[in-house]
């Protein structure tokens, strides 16, 4: 027996997938078909006075509305905008149903283009919903609240994920650091109306008793309100067109149970209506609702990999053309949509992993990744012309000539300038700043089309200069016989004053950093001499050194992978660190060293970590070479990040905002890993080190091991865990790809400066990933 009388809101919609059920083009064709037939549904109950009119529909993205209205004629158009202001039609602020990956410059654009189409249309958007997903950045927040937007109703799946705080169906005040507030009502899985027997015909006595049971653990589980919100989808899918039936059958359960419960077919912003004044009283929460499906974009790390460069191009474009006079405006929004698309949170069908050689499952993955190559393509258009009218005279075979290079960088200092000349032998270089006269120190190294010029230049915010080149005499190496440093078989291998290189084999030092490795041992220190501290932790934690973890199938591809819960490796996993075998002296030079450190490791036909020390800079870069092998079984590939005695709180970016994992989040959400926007960051009394992980944006903390799930507490140790670029895994048994074989580099930086300030930290890590651009000009 209920202690109280209820009302159940009923929110009709479907759960947008881009993907999962069918071929992608065909779900957005359908969810237009579905606003039609939902207006033309609700205008014909107010035009014949029948239940319809009652009926009510929400469109809980707004992609799909903006494809409705591209296809709609006028009077469809003005149909839609009747039915939104009868409160037949609910309109959601979400754009798409994002993981991480989303750009918050662009989601903030678009959200802004929606409430001002609506706004010039007499309607206000003031709430907004998702579905499925298990998490929203701090970023996005700040979108929603920045664009007027006042209520969020989420709808989690728990399947691999859980909701926050511990409970659902719960409201909370979420705040932003500006102190700006969301009301957010914490649902349900958002098929609950589906499983209550809403849309089944399921006969009403049933239906009763499904909705009393539910109450009734609501209330023994401490619910306060006299009001519940249910979503409902037309049939038991996502992709589920709208269904009239649900109206029909809560007005006949209303006519019969209506005075122990009312059940009322609402829109989104109708809910926030009704509910806004009896939950004043929630509680405030600050910090990241992260998201618990951020792992699936590990398994197409090749595509992620080129989304993230698609998206550096994008902004570059921006700031090379801050006045939009030479970029294209058809390729800008291109990129945009694509972009979008991109990070848009179902990846591939739902059959992925059951049956992955199904011709569905390949189309779906292939046209999923050309949203990336599509968004990559727009921008890499616009970056020609661009730079086209900065000058570039779009050669590179000059042999003597000029090259400009443009600091796009908001922060003056010293910068790497790097070009290349197509050419077989060229075999030195001079170097000149035409605005100073200053002859440039430079080295020449290998590139996959000729030569890298490379030195270093002090720059202003947004300078750009012009440097003459012309070939030169190489400088060639003299032995000098009277110092004991190299013997007559040219081999440099005595320890002396005269020439250090000797120590390449063993280890790699500046003034800033000390690498020293020993095949067999691997990597044995990382010394920071400004902080003066050993940073490099042995364990699984090993910087530089590449790890697999292998869960093998005993039951089959679905069920193993089911079995995992929120964990991502099984109880049963291996893991495997890399076996250092061989040490590669790539280039060594006045202005960088490059080392090779190659690796055997299970699972890789090759594997390898390039180092490139600068000389002068508190700066280095490396990448992961790998050659991944194809399995069926539970993978991950890692690369340790974790640095040691640094006294001080990590940092990561998430759609711009700032925020220590483990720390700076709701209660109760995921704090296993964490999708970042441009890397972490140690900050600690004196400096700080930048680690950009500009093509493998996924971060895993904690312990190589299966273990229980501990949710987040917001406790300072949480952030002391150790950390790992997560590159690559296939965990999941549904949408998620099996397949990670593949070969490609993953590229990242570490820079030290001299700041505490975590934010102008990050400001300076996005700066750095776009460094310095150059192309030759004509002569003048």
């Amino acid at each position: 027996m209920l202690n109280r009388k209820w009302t159940v809101y009923i929110l009709h919609h479907s759960h947008t997938d881009i993907g999962y059920t069918d071929l992608q083009e065909r779900i957005i064709y359908n969810h237009v078909d579905y606003i039609r037939t939902a207006v033309k549904t609700a205008k014909e109950g107010h035009k014949t006075g029948t239940i319809d009119k009652d009926f009510k529909w929400n469109c809980e993205t707004y992609y799909c509305v903006e494809r409705f209205l591209e296809e709609a004629t006028e009077e469809e158009k003005q149909d839609f905008y009747s039915m939104i202001k009868t409160n037949n039609i609910g309109l959601s602020a979400t754009y798409l149903n994002f993981n991480d990956l989303v750009d918050k410059e662009i989601l903030s654009k678009r959200t802004r283009e929606m409430v001002e189409h609506f706004k010039a249309q007499g309607i206000a958007v003031k709430a907004a919903m998702n579905a499925d997903v298990n998490g929203v950045s701090l970023g996005t927040l700040d979108v929603l609240i920045d664009n007027g937007i006042e209520f969020f109703f989420t709808n989690i799946h728990t399947h691999h994920g859980m909701y926050p705080l511990y409970q659902n169906q719960k409201p909370y005040f979420w705040e932003n650091k500006a102190g700006k507030r969301l009301l957010v009502f914490n649902g349900e899985h958002y098929n609950l109306g589906n499983f209550l027997g809403f849309a089944q015909k399921t006969p009403i006595e049933t239906l009763k008793d499904n909705i009393v049971t539910y109450l009734t653990s609501c209330e023994e589980n401490g619910y306060d309100y006299s009001f519940i919100p249910a979503c409902v989808s037309g049939v038991f899918s996502d992709n589920a067109p709208p269904n009239p039936d649900i109206i029909r059958m809560i007005a006949e359960f209303n006519q019969i149970y209506g005075d122990e419960i009312r059940l009322e077919m609402v829109t989104i912003q109708e809910l926030y209506d009704k509910i806004k004044e009896q939950v004043q009283g929630a509680p405030v929460y600050r910090g990241d609702l992260n998201d618990w499906w951020a792992n699936g974009v590990g398994s197409t790390p090749y595509a992620v990999k080129h989304y993230k460069e698609a998206q550096r191009l994008y902004h570059l474009c921006e700031r090379l053309d801050n006045h939009g006079i030479a970029g294209k405006k058809d390729l800008i929004r291109e990129a945009e949509d694509n972009l979008l698309l991109y990070a848009e949170h179902t990846w591939g069908h739902s059959a992925t992993i059951t049956n992955p050689y199904d011709t569905m499952v390949q189309n779906l993955d292939i046209r999923k990744t050309s949203y990336a190559s599509k968004a990559h393509e727009a921008s890499a258009k616009n970056l020609n012309r661009i730079a086209h009218s900065r000058g570039d005279k779009l050669r590179y075979y000059d042999r003597n000539g000029k090259v400009k290079a443009i600091n796009v960088s908001e922060s003056k200092g010293e910068k790497v300038v790097e070009f290349y000349i197509e050419t077989g032998k060229y075999s030195g270089v001079k170097v000149v700043c035409e605005t100073t006269g200053k002859e440039m120190i430079t080295q020449l190294s290998s590139h996959p089309r000729g030569v890298l010029v490379s030195f270093i230049d002090s720059f202003e915010a947004g300078e750009e200069k012009i440097y003459r080149f012309e070939e030169a005499l190489g400088k060639i190496e003299a032995i000098n016989s009277r110092v004991a440093y190299i013997g007559a078989e040219r081999v440099k291998d005595i320890v002396n004053n005269y020439d250090p290189s000797y120590k390449l084999p063993y280890q790699l030092e500046n003034e800033y950093f000390k690498i020293s490795y020993e095949i067999g041992k691997g990597v044995t220190s990382f010394y920071n001499k400004s902080d003066k501290v050993e940073m490099l932790k042995t364990g699984d934690a090993t910087f530089f050194t590449p790890i697999y973890e292998n869960t093998k199938i005993r039951t089959n591809t679905y069920e193993e992978r089911r079995l995992l819960g929120r964990n991502i490796r099984g109880l049963h996993a291996k893991k495997y660190i890399g076996d250092l075998t061989e040490v590669k002296i790539i280039e060594n030079g006045v202005i960088f060293t490059t080392i090779e450190l190659v690796y055997e490791l299970e699972g890789t036909y090759f594997s390898s970590v390039v180092i490139k020390l600068y000389n002068t800079l508190p700066k280095l870069e490396f990448k992961y070479k790998i050659a991944k092998n194809l399995s069926t079984d539970i993978e991950s590939i890692y690369l340790p990040l974790t640095l040691d005695n640094l006294d001080g709180a990590l940092y990561i970016d998430k759609s711009d905002a700032v925020m220590r994992p483990g720390i700076d989040q709701i209660p109760g959400t995921c704090m296993e890993y964490y999708l970042t926007d441009n890397g972490l960051a140690y900050v600690s009394k004196e400096n700080t080190i930048l680690i950009q992980t500009k093509d493998a944006p996924l971060i895993y903390m904690g312990e190589l091991k299966h273990h229980p799930i501990l949710l987040c507490d917001n406790r300072e140790e949480n952030n002391k865990r150790d950390v790992y670029s997560w590159i690559m895994n296939n965990t999941w048994e549904t949408n998620f790809k099996m397949d990670l074989s593949g070969i490609t580099e993953f590229c990242y930086t570490l820079d030290l400066m001299k700041s505490t300030n975590a934010e102008q930290s990050f400001q300076t890590m996005k700066d750095n990933g776009f460094g310095v651009v150059t192309f030759m000009i004509d002569e003048e």
